[in-house]
């Protein structure tokens, strides 16, 4: 099964590479879909991310800013973890061509997931200091 992933991940980073194409796409995804299928298959999105042209994506990026940022949310972060990792070239590459607002909106949605996620009421520095 995973040369097949292997196939569909290449064969898709070819195409989404094509900034209209995926643009196109994009401004009618269902983030939360998209995201479910992304958690759903990690293997799959190592593939397309080592097969996609940081500087096309990071122009449909800019151009659907509202995308990245619902998709972020809905994603599962170690899956992302897992493929930031493997890609991280291609990281560097889509960072360094994001518009700064776009890449700025996407920062504070991901400190906001940590921050919800390591969030534990009731862990005040006075409690902190009484234990």
């Amino acid at each position: 099964m995973s040369k097949a992933f292997e196939s569909i991940g290449a064969f898709s980073g070819r195409m989404a590479s094509k900034p209209g194409l995926l643009s196109g796409m994009m401004s009618t995804l269902d983030a939360r879909v998209v995201a479910e299928s992304i958690n759903q298959n990690p293997a799959f999105l190592s593939q397309l991310v080592s097969n996609l042209d940081p500087k096309a994506l990071a122009t449909v990026i800019n151009r659907n800013p509202d995308f990245l940022t619902r998709l972020i949310k809905e994603l599962d972060p170690e899956q992302v973890a897992a493929s930031v990792n493997k890609n991280q070239r291609f990281v560097t590459k889509l960072v360094e061509a994001l518009q700064p607002n776009v890449f700025s909106r996407s920062v504070n949605v991901v400190f906001n997931k940590m921050r919800r996620a390591t969030f534990r009421p009731g862990s005040s520095q006075a409690e902190a200091a009484e234990g």
